[in-house]
């Protein structure tokens, strides 16, 4: 059934979310769906008339880079193609007056090889080769070239198989060792005798020289490639100096499908593959060489202007958009306040009915003590209906007098002073149960509480186990090696203040590992536990018996007087544990012995550590002395007896 809340006098009753959107739509005027719509329809026309502008404007941008890119190109390629022009003016001129002169002997073109030198003072150097590719002639390096040879160039061969000049792929000179190309002419007699070649080579670093007088700006780049797209010669702002690439025909996949479609000239826009930066870029092939030269724009910093003002038109559009947002919410708000108070005071006291009414956390309301509301979490804790707990003492809840009197005395203290408490209790229910709970308590007035219970009975109990668990050997249920340092500790502090005496004896089993080896581990854990059972029986309740590995155990006796309060109590150990021992699955009984070492307190020293070394010691002198008997280890010279 459906419950109501009355604020003010009036019924709230609580809305569900189909409920609420009726609601609204009643209780609002047609007004506020006008004002929306009509806020999108100028949002979106402003965001439209925003893109369309940017992208006119961005689109301008790039083609003003694009004929920047395009200029450029043509008038480098016109220059370049001017320059190897003049080579080779050069080298058909060298070829003509090598096939007229009297035996065609390169030695005659020595003259014309350092007239035609001078003419291009671009040009690395102008050499001759004979028909065998010895260079011979080279009057204008001061190496020694004549111990070259350039029979396995490629231009040299082709060369020999073409009268026409030819250019060759980048490469590294066999003389300074850096980047160059290479144009060559074939040499011959006037009967058409092939008598070598003459070349001229042109390094990567005047190329360089030449695009770098260029303004590019910090990420622009111009490069010349061959044909096959190897690298020639390249400049880029953003590495000025950088040799990268040279010689490869690493390129982007845009460059090679724009080649692909037009060899002579265009232009694409994608990052660079020696560099990664994204350019606009622009290509042409020399007139009549197997060369093309690349120019681009970095389109990061040729946009910077356009980026800025997109920035300027996004912020006003933004601001725009934001008034009008801020106008439509304002209206919009006067017409929701009413229907979103009542909403919202129907959905706490919804949520305030379940989180009392919950099954986790038992809640109480108390008055003097007094239960005046208990909720369904807190019954079935307690195990009884909320009829018999309303009214009663809160002594009901308690498992002990003691509990309900500090929670009296302590809790109510802390409540009056910082207004909450915390514990952890036993409660009793119903049934004679006493689980732990976590209580808590926060006041409500003066004269009233409210107190929550968490059922941490479980984690108690785990708690108690781990601890069990970390103090004692889980074979036998004695204590481990860890709980004995602490009460071998607390009993030499304790022996210290009473002068009374400590002993420490170690005991090894005789005999076991043959009963191990012939029933096997299962009938040698039963024989220790039954070991450790009869140990206990001869022990008092304030002495300590550990088992601290295998079939060894240690005892600590306290309060004794000396060596024969001791001896008595080992010598019951001893008989107790030679009595024969029946396994359970045989039913044949088996007999083991033990080894006992002794060391006091009063004659072997006041620290545990010297306490267990002289009884381990003496343990082991019984062993060696004939076993099955106790053994007193030495006493240690007095001064020795208290050290730390």
């Amino acid at each position: 059934m459906m419950r109501s809340f009355r604020i003010n006098g009036s019924a709230v009753w609580p809305i569900g979310p189909a409920t609420e959107e009726v609601f609204f739509m009643q209780s609002s005027p047609r007004i506020a769906g006008w004002i929306v719509a009509g806020n999108l329809l100028v949002a979106c026309v402003l965001i439209l008339a925003t893109l369309i502008n940017l992208q006119v404007s961005r689109d301008s941008e790039l083609a003003r880079a694009r004929e920047a890119a395009q200029n450029l190109v043509q008038a480098l390629s016109s220059e370049l193609a001017a320059e190897l022009r003049l080579v080779d003016n050069a080298l058909a001129t060298i070829a003509l007056r090598q096939a007229l002169s009297e035996g065609g002997a390169p030695q005659a073109l020595q003259p014309t090889l350092l007239e035609q030198r001078r003419l291009l003072p671009f040009v690395l150097a102008i050499r001759t080769a004979d028909a065998s590719g010895r260079v011979s002639v080279e009057p204008t390096a001061t190496e020694d070239a004549t111990s070259l040879s350039v029979a396995d160039r490629d231009y040299f061969r082709a060369a020999r198989a073409s009268d026409a000049l030819v250019l060759s792929e980048p490469l590294r000179s066999r003389v300074t060792g850096d980047w160059c190309i290479v144009a060559a002419r074939r040499l011959q007699t006037e009967s058409g005798q092939f008598r070598g070649v003459v070349y001229a080579v042109l390094s990567a670093q005047h190329f360089q020289g030449l695009f770098r007088r260029l303004s590019l700006g910090k990420d622009g780049a111009i490069a010349l490639r061959s044909d096959s797209l190897r690298l020639v010669a390249r400049h880029s702002g953003a590495e000025p100096d950088s040799a990268a690439g040279l010689g490869s025909d690493q390129t982007s996949p845009q460059l090679r499908n724009e080649l692909a479609r037009d060899r002579e000239s265009g232009w694409y826009i994608t990052p660079t593959a020696l560099d990664g930066i994204e350019r606009i870029s622009a290509y042409r092939r020399l007139p009549g060489y197997p060369l093309t030269v690349l120019a681009g724009f970095g389109t990061q910093h040729y946009l910077e202007p356009w980026r800025s003002a997109a920035l300027r038109h996004w912020a006003f559009t933004a601001a725009t958009l934001l008034l009008v947002a801020c106008g439509s919410c304002l209206l919009y708000a006067l017409h929701r306040r009413e229907h979103r108070t009542r909403v919202q005071i129907a959905r706490l006291a919804k949520e305030q009915s379940l989180l009392l009414e919950n099954d986790l956390i038992g809640m109480l309301r108390v008055r003097q003590r007094r239960i005046l509301w208990a909720n369904r979490a807190a019954c079935h804790m307690l195990g009884y209906p909320a009829q018999q707990l309303i009214g009663a003492s809160t002594r009901v809840l308690y498992a002990e007098d003691s509990c309900f009197e500090m929670v009296g005395e302590q809790g109510y203290a802390a409540l009056r002073s910082v207004g909450r408490f915390r514990t952890q209790v036993r409660i009793r229910t119903s049934d004679g149960r006493t689980p732990w709970v976590d209580l808590s308590g926060a006041m409500l007035s003066e004269s009233e509480s409210i107190w929550m219970l968490v059922d941490i009975d479980n984690l108690k109990h785990s708690e108690e186990d781990a601890q069990h668990l970390a103090l004692h050997d889980p074979l036998t249920g004695l204590a481990n090696r860890r709980l004995l340092q602490v009460q071998l500790h607390q009993a030499l502090m304790q022996a210290k203040r009473s002068g009374q005496d400590v002993a420490v004896a170690y005991l090894d089993l005789d005999g076991f590992k043959p009963v191990n080896d012939r029933f096997g581990h299962e009938a040698g854990d039963a024989v220790l536990r039954t070991v450790a059972s009869r140990l206990a029986n001869e022990v008092r309740a304030n002495d300590t018996l550990a088992r601290i590995g295998g079939d060894e155990f240690v005892l600590v006796l306290v309060d004794i007087e000396g060596e024969r309060d001791a001896l008595v109590v080992l010598q019951r150990c001893l008989e107790a544990v030679h009595r024969p021992i029946p396994l359970g699955g045989t039913g044949e009984p088996v007999a083991v012995g033990c080894s006992i070492g002794l060391a006091l307190r009063s004659r072997h020293g006041g620290t545990e550590q010297a306490l267990q070394q002289a009884a381990d010691d003496a343990m082991y002198a019984a062993k060696r002395a004939g076993r099955g008997r106790v053994a007193c280890a030495p006493t240690v010279a007095l001064a020795a007896l208290f050290e730390g």
